[in-house]
């Protein structure tokens, strides 16, 4: 009996190490390029601290990264895959995420917003929120980051 519950013990141990093995090798892409977007922001912009980094893939891939400026004003700045130029913006010069979020559920029936998160898109700096519906689907609706006006959805996944 106490042979079986070491086995079992230890074939969970195993597992779980495994698991958190797969974890950690999957994000190492995604945490390198993180990494060197942030090199490359605090080398070409004037971000002296950082708040938030995420990953926005539209149609280009960026890394955005919220912080502070030298001047401690609240920034964002978009570093996109390739060796394109850096985007820089001033939180102030759009519309906060609770401002996004209050025109998402005014405009939708939303039952469980998913997420939300800064983007780039062709027509600039957008805020893409994901939600679900009252009927359970997926969707997808984008606002200007600058002046809150709806640019696209993509609804009913």
């Amino acid at each position: 009996m106490k042979k079986t519950i070491f086995f079992a013990v230890l074939l969970t141990i195993v597992v779980i190490g495994a698991m958190v093995a797969v974890f950690i090798n999957a994000r190492s892409p995604v945490n390198d390029r993180a990494e060197v977007a942030l090199q490359r922001a605090e080398a070409e912009t004037d971000i002296a601290s950082t708040e938030d980094v995420s990953l926005y893939n539209g149609k280009k891939s960026y890394v955005v990264i919220t912080g502070e400026n030298t001047s401690g004003e609240k920034i964002i700045v978009w570093v996109p895959e390739k060796d394109e130029e850096i985007i820089v913006k001033k939180w102030a010069d759009g519309i906060s995420k609770e401002a996004a979020i209050n025109k998402l559920k005014g405009e939708n029936d939303v039952n469980e917003i998913l997420s939300v998160k800064l983007g780039m898109e062709s027509v600039g700096p957008v805020w893409e929120m994901t939600y679900l519906d009252d009927n359970e689907h997926l969707n997808y609706y984008y606002l200007l980051f600058e002046t809150g006006e709806w640019w696209r959805k993509i609804e009913n996944l």
